[in-house]
């Protein structure tokens, strides 16, 4: 696709004047460079940089201006684009990636269609500004596109990454997480929030990237993080540049998008182009980049682990389930002859797997059908047959368990008892750890019969703490261990940052 952007590059401009002329002044913009954090930042003096916008979305195609021309690009699940010369430049062959549809401007599930871009657009790289993070158009959902090299960031990432590629990990890189073939790295100079990615598919490219997003604070009123994305193509693998924000406009009159915190600062007003210095670059970037201790949560959540944890859930003759990734609605397992029947076959134990991320809470894996409403659970689902039936038993992170708990309490009583709570957890885990035992096989049971969730004596009748409560799971659902009802609406954001900050703590 390279070649035919160029030649449409070619062909737009040589029909549209207006933006020509903005293209040809890009030639003898002046730019001047500072040091700073390692790297020479780029300034460039772009008066031309105010936008051209007649009236309504300039990314609609209603709203295209005279002589302006397009170029499909499909990404996927049928999700469509329009590429765009830019109306106002930084860069030659600058272009816009645009939805042929008007939807808000969102990374969700379009981070691949943006790698996608990259691997077909071989000499340039993809870039992106999160709604609150230098979009002028956050109405309308949109990549960037230019040739590569021209950002100091960019070039910095590439010097490191080609290293890492070769064996060796740069002082200024610290390895902070992989996902198969996808691996993250903190970048500690320039700014902080500065992360780094490569890759050898651009799905577990995706997986990490995302990992990264969901570890940022989401303020309530905004639809995503604040952050600027970049993705590019090199060596056979995709790589990535991602820089956190935490505000969107600094007190100086520039409002940074993704070419200003990759180092090439683009200064529409002569005036403040000329009195810009290296101590008035450095305030722009500390307005809007991560705090100190915004930084340190967020590495810290990159890094954090949690133990699993095996929870029974319910048991019956006949368990109905739905496994969400797959598709294939309700399904049903059923004892018979000592086993599970699950589709007119017998097993001993049934285990359908999902990922506990370590490092934050879980998405639902799973849906169980019973009495009431239906509920759903993150993590692992396996079933067992114990006893004439057969057992469901849920497996996943511990704090992703507490989270479900602690969100049932009423809020005043969640952070005393999150703590309190974890360690009993703790405790009754090693318990059950030391003292596992095998169960033997049930009998025969033929008569099918609705599903029972678990029940279990009151509270106050549990037996001596020096033992196993269970034999084949670590704590019920049930008011016998703690109430656990899966993922609840409960388990808000007031619940989540409870939990967030009492992480592994048991004192």
């Amino acid at each position: 696709m390279a070649t035919d952007i160029d030649k449409f590059v070619h062909d737009q401009l040589s029909v549209w004047p207006a933006v020509a002329a903005k293209y040809r002044a890009l030639k003898s913009a002046r730019t001047r460079t500072l040091p700073m954090g390692g790297i020479l930042v780029t300034l460039q003096s772009n008066p031309g940089r105010l936008p051209i916008f007649d009236h309504g979305c300039p990314l609609c195609e209603e709203n295209y201006m005279e002589h302006q021309h397009t170029l499909p690009f499909e990404g996927r699940k049928g999700r469509k684009y329009n590429i765009l010369v830019n109306r106002a430049p930084i860069f030659p062959n600058h272009l816009v990636i645009t939805r042929d549809i008007h939807t808000p401007q969102t990374i969700w599930h379009r981070f691949p269609d943006m790698l996608d871009l990259a691997a077909q657009l071989d000499n340039y790289i993809v870039f992106y500004n999160s709604p609150n993070s230098g979009t002028s158009v956050p109405q309308h959902a949109h990549f960037q596109a230019c040739p590569k090299g021209y950002m100091p960031l960019e070039r910095v990432t590439e010097r490191l990454l080609r290293t890492v590629a070769a064996g060796t990990l740069p002082e200024d890189l610290a390895f902070i997480d992989s996902v198969r073939d996808a691996q993250l790295y903190h970048y500690k100079r320039f700014n902080r929030g500065v992360f780094m990615l490569r890759a050898q598919t651009s799905k577990s490219m995706a997986k990490l990237f995302y990992r990264l997003l969901d570890c940022l604070n989401l303020l309530a009123e905004e639809t995503e993080p604040r952050f600027n994305a970049f993705a590019y193509c090199s060596e056979g693998e995709f790589r990535s540049l991602v820089t956190l924000r935490s505000a969107f406009r600094p007190h100086f009159p520039i409002s940074p998008g993704a070419a200003d915190m990759a180092g090439f600062v683009v200064v529409p007003e002569e005036a403040d182009f000329d009195r810009l210095d290296e101590a008035v670059l450095q305030e722009i970037y500390n307005d809007v980049t991560l705090s100190e201790a915004e930084e340190s949560r967020l590495l810290w959540r990159l890094v954090r682990t949690q133990p699993k944890v095996e929870v029974g859930i319910c048991a019956g003759q006949e368990i109905v389930f739905e496994i969400i990734s797959d598709g294939a609605g309700p399904q049903k397992v059923s004892y018979r002859e000592g086993k599970i029947d699950y589709n007119g076959v017998l097993y001993d134990e049934l285990v359908f797997e999902a990922v506990t991320i370590s490092t934050l809470f879980a998405e639902p894996s799973f849906i169980l059908y019973g009495e009431g409403s239906p509920h759903r659970y993150a993590g692992t689902l396996k079933f067992m047959a114990v006893n004439g039936m057969v057992e469901a038993v849920n497996i996943l992170g511990a704090e992703d368990y507490l989270l479900s708990v602690v969100s049932l309490l009423p809020e005043e009583r969640r952070r005393e008892e999150s703590v309190a709570i974890r360690r009993s957890l703790m405790a009754q885990m090693a318990r059950r750890r030391e003292g596992r035992k095998q169960v033997s096989g049930p009998e025969l049971v033929n008569t099918p019969e609705v599903i029972t969730w678990l029940e279990h004596r009151p509270r106050e009748e549990r037996p001596s703490q020096e033992g196993p409560v269970h034999a084949h799971y670590d704590v019920c659902a049930s008011e016998h261990c703690h109430r656990y009802e899966g993922l609840t609406p409960a388990a808000d954001a007031g619940a989540r940052a409870v939990i967030d900050e009492t992480w592994g703590q048991t004192e």
